[in-house]
């Protein structure tokens, strides 16, 4: 089950509205999307590198290990979608004309 709680408390810890958690849902399922697709790759994966770095400053908490493991996890997917960039879609993306 998707429990918001726990997000909406990291976004009050830091002073910021909690309704935003809904447009960061919307925004990743979405840009999801695209990259499966293969529809605007480059643009999307640099938005998503960019959205990723942003939210994992929530999680640099050095004391909590497990936090922690959440800040590594999230700069790699920083590194992944840069490298999806670099490499744009693959032969078999759908491409509409």
């Amino acid at each position: 089950m998707i429990d918001p709680e726990p997000v909406r408390m990291l976004l009050a810890g830091v002073g910021w509205p909690q309704m935003l958690v809904w447009p960061a849902l919307v925004f990743t399922a979405l840009a999801g999307l695209a990259l499966i697709i293969g529809v605007g790759v480059r643009p999307v994966a640099v938005l998503l590198a960019g959205y990723t770095a942003v939210t994992s400053l929530f999680h640099f908490i050095p004391e909590d290990p497990w936090q922690m493991s959440i800040f590594v996890k999230n700069r790699a997917i920083v590194g992944g979608c840069l490298c999806l960039a670099a490499a744009e879609s693959g032969r078999i993306a759908w491409r509409p004309d």
